[in-house]
Order: C-alpha cells, then structure tokens, then sequence
C-alpha cells in the first residue's frame, strides 16, 4: 500500500510510505533552498525521482490548513467532505477526550483524479509521529509549538499502534486567556526585540539564555505575554532604564531575557510534565513539537524522576508532519501492527555511498585541526545534521568554535556547537535533543558557556561509518568526541553534492568529503569577508 502525505505549511514537507515504511522523507527547504520554506511542493518532479505515478498511490494525507507559497500564491485542497476543522467541539477550549473527531475523511482531486484521503490535525499529527518512530510500546506525549490549527500545545496517550486520548493547551485554557504560547513567544522576542527572522530566534536566543541569569520581575512579565500576547515583542524593561526594541546580545538585559524565557520554558514543561503524570500514569514520556528542541527543558524533565524513560523524536518540528500524519493512518486507522523501535533518521535524499578506507584521511586532516564538510548517504530528516550532511571539527582546538562562526557558518559569536560522541551520557541524545556536562579543558569547541553540550550519541547499530570514525578517532586520541555541525552557511542544510561543494568553495571550510572522495584544493582560495552576525568585542 502507497500512501503520499503532504504539509505545506512553513517546513513544508511530504513523506512517500510504502507498505509502513518511508521511502523517503522530503522537507521543501532542501530542493528550493529557501529556508524554512512553504507551500506547494513539486509532486510531480518528486514522483518521478522515487518511481511513483498516480496511478500507484492508495490514499493521500493532508493537514488541510494552508499557508501561501512565499510568492504569495495560495494553494487550495480540492475535497470532498466535511473537515474536522468544522466540527463543532474542536473550536472548545481546553478540549480533551479520544481523537477520533481530530481528523476527518474525504476524498481528494490531484493529477486529474480522485483519491481516498484523510486529514489530520497539526499536533495529532505531532503525536502520532512522535510515538511511532519511538522505541516505547506505550507513552505519554507532551507537544508544543508556535501554533498549528489555533493549538499551541497538548498532551495525549498512545500505545501499540493506537493515540487513544489527547488533550489541548497543558490546563491553561480559561476566560479571558490565550492558550499557553511558548514558541511564539520565543520567536516574537527574537524578531522584534532583536531583528532576527521570524523562524530563526528561538535557536538562537536559547544559545544566548547561557549567558544571562534569570529575573523574576522578567519572568513575570513574559507569563503575561506568553498567555495573553505571544505575537507581541517583550514590552519593556522593568526598571524603564532600556530601550526593548533594539537589544543588543552583548547587553547583560538582552542575556537576562534569554535565561528569564529559559527557565520559564523549563518550569512549564516541568509543570506539563507533572500534569501528564496525573492525568495518565505512564513510566515512559516523549516530547515533540518544535519547543522540544529546547534541550535543558527535555534534560531537565528526562532528570525529574517523573520518569523511567524519555525520548524525543529525530523530526520534532514542522518538517516531520507528514511523516507523523502518514503513520497515523498506517498504524491508527487502518490498524496495521507497529513494532516500537527507534527509527533511523537518515530518510531523505540519497548522495551516494562513501568508503571506509576515507576514515584514515578524515581523520589525519582533523589531527591537523582542519574542518571538513561531509555529504554521503541519505540525508538527515529533521533539524539537526547527524553526521551525513555535517560539518567536523577537533573539539579540542580552543579556539575551534570562534573559527566555524565567523569564517565558516556565518554566524552569532554566542552560539555553540555539538559533537557526535561515544559512550553512555545518561541521556537517550541520539539526535542532539539533550544536554551533559562537559570539560571545557578537554573540549572547548563543544562546551557552551554554561559548561554543557548537546550530544549525538552513537553505539553499536547506528550509521556504521560514523561509528567507525568515532572510534577509530578515540583510538588515536583519547578523545570520544568530534565536532559535527550542519552543512551550510545562511542556507538550509546540503543535499547535495554540488551543494556541499559549493559552500565548501565559498567559505573558510578546508575540507570536503563525499563519495566522490576528499577534495582540498580550491579553484580560487577563500578571502575573509565581514561576517555581520560574528562581533569580536563581547
């Protein structure tokens, strides 16, 4: 059975799943280049590179809220039935009970015929991806986001191949009250009080949240906004002595905002954490959406001992909709059996296999503390580069960190890096969504301010390559740690290996490595420009 599923809101993405399994995972943001792209995707160059036709396809899933390309061109469904997003009690406040009123049945016009379809809500969808790709049997599911179908956050219940029950907006729903908003909220800040892109402050503010130290005149302050205003910009400092609209990351009240919206992000999920718990006593918790790539919120709930286990999911964010509605129907509507494991992640474009006998080379130019860009195999679906479309560095360098952002990612001084590492870190970190301490003199390139980072663990079963690398690297160095970063510049992630060679040529990089072999020479050397995000002076 075939079935094609389809996001096109911003990180729009579709998934292509034969018989239960993903064929491949596609986000748009990695074939228009345009990061965080929405809108209609190019189905039908998609179809022909994978071998589908129209013909072959059993039943297609939507979200059916659409958002307009960035061109401004809106794309329209073509359906017939009733939407779940006309249902009288989805529009309740504080709604929870089964899910079978949060998708619907339709059937769909594409390519000149008419299909069988469903539709699924955003954080159903969240859910359903989250537990699916997971190694529990049963689990409880905490999501959260900026807003998908006019819901910010909900917790469920699913096990086997089921979501039996979810419940929206964590219990602050009420009269008078928005729905609890922590992602909006994070990306308003970072747009209007810092100028950056709407979908690009959360990230980097949570780097910048290290430096400061928490207020409670400013946490209370930001619980009003994220209840009542999550659209609007941080109002004012309290004292009336800074100017909010313009703040500066070196500022100690810029950094006193981030560490203030750091720890009241880390007390809701604590608190949502806890109220998971009482509503539904699981021993094992998942936390997806895209405010679950908030690693010390994750590490602080993983370390709470509400818990047994915890696991977040290589696809939090928007880009692993359509892979979690897909699984949905697969596993909750059509009732086909599930065994709980925990995915690979490498489900998207494939670059061609690499040869182990390059290991011996990699590894002689990281001893020389040269930085390599690395493109092979399928690439990585979800935020995070995991080693087929990376980045590598020796932790070790001291200054490794300050050399990546300003002469390679073009990036903010503040913002960290993580290594791909080996061992057993008391965290289930297989796609870099906790945090663990670590040694600043063994590992500076990798060690935040705040003397933590945020790991790849790879043991036994993971991508052979990378842990024969990791080993190998360890074997000579006494190091169990690489740096590994994502493949761009100011762009999405490489898919490419005329992509990977491309910003290799146009940045400080020295290296690259692809099925092609290792490349080192330039055909015109890199000459340091200004780099606006990277200020020396802090």
């Amino acid at each position: 059975m075939r079935i094609l599923a389809l996001y096109f809101g911003h990180d729009a993405n579709c998934t292509l799943l034969e018989d239960g399994e993903p064929l491949v995972v596609l986000e748009k943001e990695r074939l228009s280049r345009i990061k965080h792209d929405q809108g209609f995707m190019d189905l039908d160059a998609i179809m022909e590179t994978y071998r589908w036709n129209p013909e072959s396809i059993d039943i297609i899933v939507i979200n059916p809220y659409i958002r307009p390309t960035l061109d401004g061109k809106p794309y329209q469904w073509n359906l017939q039935g009733e939407s779940y997003l006309t249902y009288p009690e989805y529009a309740q406040a504080g709604w929870a009970g089964p899910v079978d009123r949060r998708y619907s049945q339709h059937r769909i016009m594409l390519w000149g015929r008419w299909y069988d379809c469903y539709a699924v809500d955003h954080h159903l969808a969240h859910v359903a991806g989250a537990l699916f790709t997971s190694p529990f049997e049963e689990a409880g599911i905490l999501t959260a986001d900026g807003s998908g179908d006019a819901r910010n956050c909900a917790l469920a219940y699913g096990s086997g191949n089921k979501i039996h029950k979810i419940e929206y907006g964590w219990g602050y729903e009420g009269p008078g009250r928005m729905q609890l908003n922590i992602g909006r909220t994070w990306a308003s800040i970072g747009e209007y009080n810092f100028g950056m892109k709407r979908l690009e402050g959360a990230g980097k503010l949570m780097g910048l949240a290290s430096y400061g130290i928490p207020r409670e005149d400013i946490i209370e302050t930001l619980k009003q906004q994220m209840l009542y205003h999550p659209f609007s910009p941080f109002p004012r400092d309290p004292s009336g002595r800074v100017n909010v609209t313009e703040l500066d990351p070196k500022s100690k009240f810029a950094q006193d905002i981030c560490a203030s919206l750091q720890q009241l992000t880390t007390d809701y999920y604590l608190a949502a954490a806890k109220r998971m718990r009482e509503w539904q006593p699981v021993r094992r918790l998942i936390m997806t959406g895209g405010c679950s790539m908030n690693c010390i919120a994750n590490t602080a709930i993983h370390q709470s001992g509400l818990y047994d286990e915890t696991w977040v999911p290589a696809q939090p964010h928007d880009g692993g909709q359509s892979l979690g509605a897909a699984l949905f129907v697969w596993h909750h509507i059509l009732d086909r059996p599930r065994v709980p494991r925990a995915w690979s992640p490498y489900l998207g474009s494939d670059a061609g296999n690499i040869s182990e006998e390059l290991i011996a080379d990699i590894l002689r130019f990281l001893e020389d503390g040269k930085s390599g860009g690395v493109c092979y195999g399928r690439a990585e679906s979800g935020p995070r580069a995991l080693g087929h479309r990376s980045i590598l560095l020796d932790p070790r360098i001291p200054d490794g960190k300050d050399k990546l952002n300003q002469h390679v990612k073009y990036r903010e001084w503040y913002r960290p890096f993580a290594p791909m590492a080996l061992g057993n870190w008391g965290v289930p970190s297989k796609y870099m969504s906790y945090i663990v301490p670590t040694n600043e003199m063994e590992v500076p390139a990798v060690t935040h301010v705040d003397g933590t980072s945020r790991p790849q663990i790879v043991e036994d079963g993971d991508d052979s390559f990378i842990l024969k690398l990791l080993t190998r690297w360890r074997n000579k160095t006494a190091c169990k740690m690489i740096l590994n970063t994502s493949f761009n510049c100011q762009e999405p992630l490489v898919d490419t290996v005329e992509q990977a060679r491309s910003t290799w040529k146009r940045t400080g990089l020295d290296v690259l490595v692809s099925p092609q072999g290792i490349e080192t020479e330039k055909t015109a050397p890199y000459e340091l420009t200004s780099n606006p995000y990277f200020t020396e002076n802090r």
